[in-house]
């Protein structure tokens, strides 16, 4: 029987659990005893993505945004991009996104919205409005490592827009970009930007698929914003403060905190505290590796 994943529990269940990952629970309930609350006060912009939201995660959002607005002020994508480059960070701000385009993505823009919070969607314009159930199973398992999930159609991806939020590119079927020639990167880009922009508009942002940086290069570093985007985020943990120098779009390495609802509240405050607790500017820029 055809069946998409709907709750993050049976999502759990059928991974099998490590003992790797019991004790990284373990060790991170620990930390987080120990992690103060006031280095959350540190003026920064936190980028936090997410790529689901199941129906039994709805109401951990709803609790993360109550916690976080204790502390941060929400901005767009695009503005905290702007204070980074401008060097305007002033006090504590979070913004969000989103990776892959699953419908559920709908339901996070609106509890965003009711905190007037705004996201930027990565979008994969080759699955977006797919709908054939074994092509879907193909492309989470075999791709994502996931099980089926819906995906958003184009007139969802206008809607999303619509509401204010923001959409970007995820590379046109999830590719990992380190292990492609520079002729498919960029190809990929050139196609995703010019499908995008016909679209959706005027795009500007790219988030690599995978997100670490053994997952990039600087070959695809460069197609980015050969093709037009003018920023690239990845998925490494850190948050930003104010650069000392001038900083340029092309020059800035977004560091995103993957988020996962069904974790427990207090690891995932961790993080967050732990990135403000080491906020540097080195956390502005590529590693050497990038050079």
């Amino acid at each position: 029987m055809e069946q998409f994943m709907t709750r993050y529990e049976d999502l759990v269940r059928s991974k099998k659990r490590t003992l790797r990952g019991y004790a990284r629970d373990l060790a991170l309930s620990g930390l987080s005893l120990a992690a103060s609350e006031k280095y959350l006060s540190i003026p920064r912009v936190q980028f936090l993505y997410i790529h689901h939201l199941f129906i039994d995660e709805e109401k951990r959002l709803d609790a993360l945004m109550k916690r976080l607005s204790k502390h941060h002020d929400f901005i767009s994508y695009n503005d905290a991009v702007d204070k980074i480059l401008n060097g305007s960070i002033d006090k504590p701000y979070i913004t969000f996104s989103s990776d892959d385009g699953f419908k559920n993505n709908l339901r996070a823009a609106e509890i965003l919205n009711e905190y007037n919070a705004k996201a930027c969607f990565f979008i994969n314009p080759g699955i977006i409005g797919e709908t054939n159930f074994d092509k879907i199973n193909e492309f989470c398992i075999g791709t994502l490592d996931f099980p089926p999930v819906e995906f958003l159609n184009w007139d969802e991806v206008s809607k999303l827009q619509q509401w204010g939020h923001e959409i970007g590119s995820h590379t046109m079927t999830h590719m990992n970009i380190a292990a492609a020639n520079t002729a498919e990167i960029t190809d990929d880009m050139h196609q995703t930007y010019r499908i995008l922009t016909e679209r959706c508009g005027q795009i500007k942002h790219f988030a690599f698929p995978f997100g670490r940086f053994f997952h990039f290069s600087e070959a695809g570093r460069k197609s980015v914003f050969e093709a037009g985007f003018t920023t690239c985020a990845t998925a490494e943990r850190g948050c930003h403060i104010n650069p000392l120098t001038p900083i340029s779009g092309q020059d800035l390495c977004i560091r995103r905190d993957h988020t996962v609802l069904g974790w427990d509240m207090n690891h995932i405050m961790y993080f967050l505290i732990n990135n403000a607790k080491h906020a540097s500017v080195n956390n502005n820029f590529y590693p050497d590796t990038f050079k």
